[in-house]
């Protein structure tokens, strides 16, 4: 019998990076959340366009995402994604990423 352990319940690292390109997407769409996200993780505009896809930032959207649980349930709804999924996928890529 298998036993079930936390590397089981955390999705592929291709998921969890997919959710994390999603929420930046979700946060650039409004100028609101975006100036907050860049004011709080201390990145540019430009660095965060060349960066968007590297593990690092996804790790720190997804983390900004959790931070905020009205804004993760918004996320989550305008997404259809399930708020459940994001602490799984920050775990994945804080784990496995390539950093």
């Amino acid at each position: 019998m298998r036993k079930n352990n936390a590397r089981d319940t955390m999705p592929p690292i291709d998921t969890a990076r997919q959710l994390g390109l999603d929420a930046l997407l979700f946060i650039a769409s409004d100028s609101l959340r975006i100036t907050k996200f860049l004011n709080v993780t201390g990145m540019d505009a430009a660095e965060l366009r060349t960066r968007a896809r590297e593990d690092a930032t996804l790790v720190a959207v997804l983390e900004y995402l959790l931070a905020d649980e009205s804004l993760l349930l918004v996320f989550a709804a305008n997404g259809g994604h399930r708020p459940d999924d994001v602490t799984p996928a920050f775990e994945r890529l804080q784990r496995d990423g390539d950093f």
